[in-house]
């Protein structure tokens, strides 16, 4: 296959965001089974929150720094497609595994695999992206992000319905597989095609990074020390962000079916339609509303959208929540996830505008790695263990939701919003990158 011109960074954006739908794939699938894998493995509301959560974030957290440090060093495509393979391979070991530990273990090892993604994704992204269409590149690449919840969402759900009402499914060796175990095995191919378009343009040139990894690890720190009121409060504020994103997706198809009956299918096909129509519109419009308000000079843009969408979360979320009929609370859930969608550029629009090129793989592993565990890690935990242990109720999850959904949208509203002077100040020409319009980078 041929490698298209190294210039063209709408088409690097472009495959980068397909390698994030396809690791989206592979973590929704477990929300989008939901129903079927807690009957089929007998888990308590706790355990399936640590299964969604706490076992990914796990080793992707604890990795996230090391494979960040190769991608400021390495050809960051190859680091990417590795990732690709491995967690390729343990989603397949999602849907063959027959305990709750196993599954716990092949969730860990899909978490080590996406744990090289925004990283390395990031530091190509920046490489290849004009200073003033960073933002816009970013949603991009989130996009890829939605677009995966909205397939495991749509396909899964349809084939979940398709495959069960079917003859059962005997596959060699394997034996008999549930309806919910193929739709692991069907998301491994998506992965090699996404490791193989990697390889169809060039890795741009850079300025060269320290060669130490202890070098490395210093430059970062020392960078991020110098500004870390800027860098603590954005991340903090992105941390709520991607929990109000994040915890909610986790359970929602779990929410329609005990709320009102709903199938595991017909479920999964519904919050997928609400994903379809409101998620990829709000990172676009949050990405096109950071740009527009940096390019007229307002003060930490990416903090005033990340405080204004965070804030207006919280009375749609006590509508979707709260609601008793149907439609109205599928008309709050996608108001909700349109705003919830907007605030996610903002960390890492902003990240990319507070850190030099030859760091950004090290910080921004760092700064995901802190998120992730906060949004990914501990918050559909929290979730489960407010409806096992606080509420004591198997249909209380909108109450906890709601609970977790109002704590992270104030402390979001917040804390981006007192951010804001401080990331100004850091991304002048006396502090690191200066947020603005400038050319296209030259690659070689």
């Amino acid at each position: 296959m041929a490698a298209r011109h190294k210039s063209d960074h709408w088409y690097v954006a472009g495959v980068l965001a397909f390698c994030y739908m396809v690791s989206f794939v592979d973590r929704a699938l477990v929300s989008v089974s939901g129903a079927p894998i807690v009957h089929d493995l007998a888990l308590s509301d706790s355990q399936f929150g640590a299964l969604h959560g706490t076992a990914f974030a796990a080793l992707f957290c604890l990795c996230g720094l090391p494979l960040g440090w190769l991608a400021d060093r390495t050809d960051r495509r190859l680091v990417i497609g590795a990732g690709l393979v491995f967690w390729t391979v343990m989603t397949a070991a999602c849907g063959l595994a027959r305990t709750y530990p196993e599954f716990f273990l092949a969730r860990l090892g899909v978490g080590f695999g996406e744990a090289c993604l925004v990283p390395a994704g990031m530091s190509l992204l920046g490489s290849v992206m004009p200073r003033e269409k960073t933002a816009k590149g970013v949603a991009i690449f989130l996009m890829g992000s939605t677009a995966g919840n909205i397939l495991a969402l749509l396909a899964g759900g349809y084939l979940l319905g398709r495959l069960g009402a079917g003859a059962p499914i005997i596959l060699p060796v394997a034996g008999v597989m549930a309806p919910w175990r193929m739709l692991f095995l069907l998301a491994c191919p998506p992965g090699l095609l996404a490791a193989s378009l990697l390889l169809t343009f060039q890795e741009p040139s850079r300025t060269a990074a320290p060669i130490s990894p202890l070098k490395s690890l210093s430059a970062a720190a020392a960078h991020v020390a110098k500004h870390r009121a800027a860098y603590g409060l954005l991340t903090a504020a992105t941390a709520c962000s991607v929990t109000l994103a994040q915890a909610q997706a986790a359970w929602m198809p779990l929410f329609f079916i005990r709320r009102f009956g709903l199938t595991a299918s017909g479920s999964a096909l519904m919050v997928g339609a609400v994903f379809l129509i409101s998620a990829p519109a709000g990172q676009w419009i949050g990405g096109l509303a950071i740009d527009r308000l940096a390019g007229r000079g307002v003060a930490g843009a990416p903090q005033v959208v990340l405080a204004l969408c965070s804030g207006l979360c919280l009375p749609a979320a006590a509508v979707f929540c709260l609601g008793g009929h149907l439609p109205v609370v599928v008309v709050g859930y996608a108001v909700f996830n349109f705003l919830a969608f907007a605030a996610t550029p903002a960390g890492l629009a902003g990240w990319q505008g507070l850190t030099p090129e030859r760091l950004r793989g090290l910080v921004i592993a760092g700064l995901v790695a802190a998120v992730t565990l906060v949004g990914v890690g501990l918050g559909p935990l929290m979730v489960g263990l407010l409806a096992d242990r606080a509420f004591q109720d198997h249909n209380a999850l909108g109450s906890s939701l709601l609970t977790v959904i109002g704590v992270t949208a104030a402390g979001g509203c917040i804390l981006a919003w007192a951010g804001r002077r401080s990331f100004a100040c850091a991304s002048e020409p006396s502090g690191s990158v200066r947020y603005q319009r400038a050319a296209a980078p030259r690659l070689s």
